[in-house]
C-alpha cells in the first residue's frame, strides 16, 4: 500500500526531534507543536525527557507524520520501544527507502 506524506521523522533518538518536511504543508502545525526551523526543510523540538517525547509521538502520528525505519534507534525503533513501554499506544506510518528517491510507506 502507499501512502502519500508530507513529512517524517528523521531523528528522535536524543533531547531532540527533528522533522524532516517533504512540501510546505505541515509546516504550521508543526509550528503550533513547538518545532522550529533548523537545517534545511528540517524542523527542530528540543524534548526534557521520554514521557515529553512519546506526547510529541502522538501529536505527530495524529497528524499524518511518518516516523522513519532503517539503522538501529531510527525513529521507527523509538516509537515501538515508547510503545512496548505503554508510553503512548496505536498504529503509526513507518517510512523506510529503497533508493534516496523512493520510499515505501506502511502502517506500523
Amino acid at each position: 500500500m502507499e501512502t502519500h506524506i508530507d513529512a517524517y521523522v528523521r531523528q528522535a533518538d536524543g533531547n531532540c526531534i527533528k522533522v524532516m518536511l517533504l512540501n510546505g504543508r505541515p509546516r504550521t502545525s508543526l509550528q503550533a507543536l513547538g518545532f522550529s526551523a533548523g537545517e534545511a526543510d528540517t524542523l527542530t523540538l528540543p524534548v526534557a525527557d521520554d514521557a515529553a517525547k512519546a506526547t510529541v509521538f502522538i501529536r505527530l502520528r495524529d497528524l499524518g507524520v511518518a516516523f522513519s525505519a532503517g539503522r538501529e534507534w531510527c525513529p521507527a525503533d523509538v516509537f515501538d520501544h515508547f510503545r512496548d513501554g505503554g508510553l503512548l499506544q496505536g498504529a503509526y506510518l513507518r517510512v523506510a527507502w529503497r533508493t534516496p528517491q523512493q520510499f515505501t510507506v506502511t502502517m506500523a
